[in-house]
């Protein structure tokens, strides 16, 4: 899976660090709850450039980063300047929870069977009141692209896997188009959802 984020990293960075996702950092971030001593503690899980990571610490967040590619742990570090590990989902763990998560088009690399005990894992490192962003591509069920696994997501079954995660309230959910030039045909299925 890291293979093509190894090999392909200038292209796939340059093809993302510049992509708007203001819009939905600007709902993830309207749903984390303030920390009372400092400033609020995000987590970007599946990091890739350091986009985000950057961006949310230029807001004054204390971020945080994993990614499960080499390459894209070193980027995000010299992009964004933030402590990044490497580390798989299926292996996730902290020593602190985040007040919140931000996991953008990462999780879809995770296998529909898995999803599930990740998300959970996720939710357990969040405060109580934290918030999770996560986005798929749509679509339904998985698939191999360019050695890359996939699980699509509709709003429908996105709905059904956060519900399944007894820890979260209702999730916001909604649509949007892919941002990055040439593939605005493309749809995703976005959702931040607070921990109860």
């Amino acid at each position: 899976m890291t293979k093509y984020y190894d090999d392909e990293a200038i292209h796939f960075i340059s093809a993302t660090r510049d992509v708007d996702m203001s819009e939905a950092r600007q709902r993830f971030l309207a749903a984390v709850p303030s920390r009372p001593d400092g400033p609020a503690r995000l987590l970007d899980a599946g990091s890739g450039s350091g986009r985000d990571a950057l961006a949310f610490s230029v807001l004054g967040h204390d971020v945080e980063a994993f990614d499960a590619s080499p390459a894209m742990v070193a980027a995000t570090q010299r992009y964004a300047a933030t402590p990044t590990r490497l580390m798989r989902f299926e292996d996730f763990a902290w020593e602190h929870p985040f007040e919140g998560i931000w996991a953008c088009a990462s999780l879809l690399h995770v296998a529909a069977a898995g999803l599930p005990g990740v998300i959970d894992r996720l939710a357990s490192h969040l405060v109580p009141g934290g918030a999770l962003y996560l986005s798929f591509k749509h679509g339904i069920g998985e698939r191999l692209k360019d050695g890359r696994r996939f699980t699509d997501m509709t709003a429908e079954s996105l709905a059904a896997l956060l519900d399944g995660c007894r820890a979260f309230g209702q999730p916001e959910i909604w649509e949007s188009r892919d941002c990055r030039p040439g593939r605005a045909s493309e749809v995703w299925v976005n959702s931040v959802v607070k921990k109860t």
